[in-house]
């Protein structure tokens, strides 16, 4: 397959991600990694502020790009693409190590490639954490067959050296050993067949090992809300909506669809009647595809499917047990799984590869428009994007310890991060937002005017008798008292964004 058509296909999916700046956890991210000596940067690695731990995912990564890049939202969205197309080159290239196949190499990497379950990922910046976990994993899986390949030492600590720094970049590289030792039963690699590979693999083991008392004992992670673990029928129903999810089904069926009786919100079926024939063909195209492949597989195909199988389980198992947590873009790790089996059990022949390809690239483009028409996170990028604009419009400048006051709505102060928003904006940590109405903080030197307000409507609705005549003396007061303590407020320091 060609790699420059590849990459125009996941341009074409992907470019609308560019246009969008940061929003929410960036602005969190932005400021904490401003710092200015070796002392904060150690910060980074006694953190425990959050449930996850990323310090090189997240921490040095945003310090190493807001160093380059100056906080340009663009370069930001170049570098995380950057990371998706070497995510895909992987993939590819790990999948040719298994298959020695390059026709189903190249086709599971476009198909990973051109997933939608990519979209959060590429569309916000605070998830590039999640790009790199998935690159250095794949790191890994290339180190894994390289020792196989050598069986030397240098192999082995090199690989141990990647595993071991990988973990700081995202927790996903716990399921690591799991699925090298997944590799090494159903290809016969025998891994323990020499002292060696014994010894590497109690090392990944260990590793682990120590990674997991480290965060229940030494920096213990703060378990709650949609973090907590659950144990049960969840994870089973987990399992069945990353599948889907990864046939590029939308993330919103979960909220418009009961699972288990099949059935979808009535509105939803009739407001995107033609968005769901779109998605329920590619799936069923898909699924025949794999049954046809499943039916007339030979031995080497079958091993194949259980690898691809089990790949998608392993893949995917961490976040099975955060059932409330759920999102498309945690299946990363295992879609090379359903893109291996998918490549592996079309036949080769034109036909079937346009159709297979088109059963894939339709509903997956009709996936990520559909999202950044609706989904929570390109809503929150524009507000963000609305509210600096004319924060810097009304305000180009605020004194030290100021207050700027926002009209509260159910989601400003979470697209802002509460403070860190305006942190970043004016680069000045001494700021305070307030969310609500100014005049709830309105300092005690403009309260007579409060009062003024009050007495003079007071007065107009005592002596006015005349409905319209009353009208306009109330708009003509109001709009007087409210224009003198508005500028109190700014002379006191309180910044009411209009």
């Amino acid at each position: 397959m060609n790699y420059i058509l590849v990459l125009a296909v996941i341009v074409f999916l992907f470019s609308p991600s560019l246009k969008y700046g940061f929003f929410q956890d960036d602005f969190l991210h932005l400021v904490n990694t401003q710092i200015s000596s070796w002392l904060q940067f150690f910060h980074f690695f006694k953190d425990n502020s959050a449930i996850y731990y990323r310090p090189l995912g997240i921490q040095l990564a945003y310090l190493i790009q807001q160093r380059v890049f100056n906080a340009n939202p663009l370069l930001f969205h170049l570098f995380s693409f950057s990371v998706h197309l070497v995510n895909t080159f992987l993939v590819g290239l790990l999948i040719f190590k298994i298959t020695k196949n390059r026709w189903i190499a190249n086709l599971s990497a476009f198909l990973f490639g051109t997933s939608a379950i990519h979209f959060i990922s590429l569309f916000w910046l605070a998830e590039t954490n999640l790009l790199l976990g998935a690159l250095m994993l794949f790191l890994n899986l290339h180190a894994f067959f390289w020792f196989i390949k050598k069986r030397s030492n240098k192999a082995l600590l090199a690989g141990l050296a990647l595993f071991s720094i990988s973990l700081l970049f995202h927790e996903l590289l716990i399921i690591t050993p799991m699925l090298i030792f997944m590799f090494n039963y159903l290809l016969d690699l025998r891994l323990f067949n020499k002292p060696l590979g014994k010894i590497y693999s109690l090392a990944y083991i260990s590793i682990v090992f120590l990674y997991l008392l480290f965060r229940l004992v030494v920096l213990p992670i703060p378990i709650s809300g949609t973090y907590t673990i659950h144990l049960g029928s969840d994870n089973l129903s987990s399992l069945a909506w990353y599948s889907l999810w990864s046939f590029n089904i939308p993330e919103e069926f979960k909220y418009q669809m009961v699972l288990s009786k099949l059935q979808f919100q009535p509105k939803f079926l009739i407001d995107f009647c033609s968005e769901v024939i779109i998605w329920l063909s590619g799936l069923l195209i898909l699924i025949c595809f794999l049954s046809y492949g499943i039916i007339r597989a030979n031995r080497l195909k079958k091993r194949l499917f259980f690898l691809g199988i089990s790949w998608f389980v392993i893949g995917s198992s961490i976040f099975l047990f955060l059932p409330l947590h759920q999102y498309p873009m945690y299946a990363i790790a295992a879609l090379p799984g359903l893109t291996l089996i998918l490549a592996t059990f079309i036949p080769k022949r034109p036909f079937f590869t346009l159709t297979l390809i088109l059963a894939w690239l339709i509903p997956s483009f009709t996936t990520l428009r559909f999202a950044e028409k609706t989904h929570w996170t390109v809503q929150e990028a524009k507000r963000a994007k609305e509210i600096f604009i004319k924060a810097k419009k009304e305000f180009p400048y605020l004194p030290q310890n100021s207050t700027i006051n926002l009209e509260n709505d159910y989601q400003v102060e979470n697209t802002l991060a509460n403070q860190y928003g305006m942190y970043f904006l004016y680069r000045d940590t001494s700021l305070t937002t307030h969310f609500g109405n100014f005049q709830d903080i309105l300092p005690e030197v403009c309260q007579p005017l409060l009062s003024e307000k009050k007495e003079s409507i007071t007065k107009a609705n005592r002596e006015i008798k005349e409905e319209k005549a009353l009208r306009l003396v109330l708009a003509e007061i109001t709009q007087l008292a409210d224009s003198k303590i508005h500028q109190c407020a700014i002379n006191n320091n309180l910044f009411p964004l209009q």
